[in-house]
């Protein structure tokens, strides 16, 4: 049976990550130091606000080491929020939990994602404005984030489907896109919650969000 939560991998021997050199891990070394104080400064200020000073800074390099391993801040930013989009989804995904319910289940992946984008939320909505506004064109593979949120949710309803949850008519493709644009609307308030605007604690997300699910599934099962 189809299981959304099964991210086995068949790695080849030659495939299989060889050792670096004195040189290649140095300049490993480094790029992580610039990506970990990227995101420090990312998530504190936002994209417009970190400097490539402030992040070479903060690595404790110079700025020529910083430029050894990236052509600018637009790239930098790319790799951290890539990073990021990596971490939730595979947390969202290990969350999956077939015993559960299938509005329960969603419920407990996107709350998994929620807890997983917290502390980055100022981050991951810099890329969403950066986005919507166009501000960035460079920056179009944010996106990637709200595709790889509804791919999940979508791998889910497939998987209720297969498992007669809602019927083989049911529009699971509208519904991810529906619960994706909840996702993303509601971390946006409950990230202005935490800056002090109206918005979402975690309770009221947790209920809301629970209110949004029971709606879609029940449009679901009435296909």
């Amino acid at each position: 049976m189809y299981n959304p939560s099964d991210k086995s991998l068949m790695i080849n021997r030659e495939d299989a990550p060889q050792p670096l050199g004195a040189r290649a891990q140095s300049k490993e070394r480094n790029r992580q130091k610039i990506l970990e104080s990227a995101m420090t400064l990312f998530r504190e200020r936002g994209f417009e606000a970190a400097t490539l000073r402030d992040i070479a800074r903060g690595a404790g390099l110079s700025t020529g080491a910083l430029f050894a391993n990236f052509a600018d801040k637009n790239e930098i930013f790319l790799t951290v929020v890539e990073d990021e989009n990596a971490r939730v989804i595979r947390l969202m995904r290990d969350a999956y939990d077939e015993s559960l319910e299938l509005v329960d289940r969603l419920h407990k992946q996107l709350m998994r994602g929620y807890d997983a984008a917290q502390a980055n939320a100022r981050l991951i909505l810099s890329a969403f404005v950066m986005r919507w506004s166009a501000s960035q064109p460079s920056l179009t593979e944010i996106s990637r984030l709200s595709d790889l949120v509804r791919v999940t949710l979508l791998d889910t309803l497939k998987a209720a489907k297969a498992r007669k949850e809602i019927p083989d008519t049911a529009r699971i493709d509208c519904a991810a896109e529906i619960l994706e644009d909840l996702c993303f609307a509601n971390l946006r308030r409950a990230f202005q919650s935490s800056e002090g605007s109206a918005g979402f604690d975690v309770v009221q997300l947790a209920d809301t969000l629970s209110v949004q699910i029971g709606l879609v599934v029940a449009g679901l099962k009435t296909a």
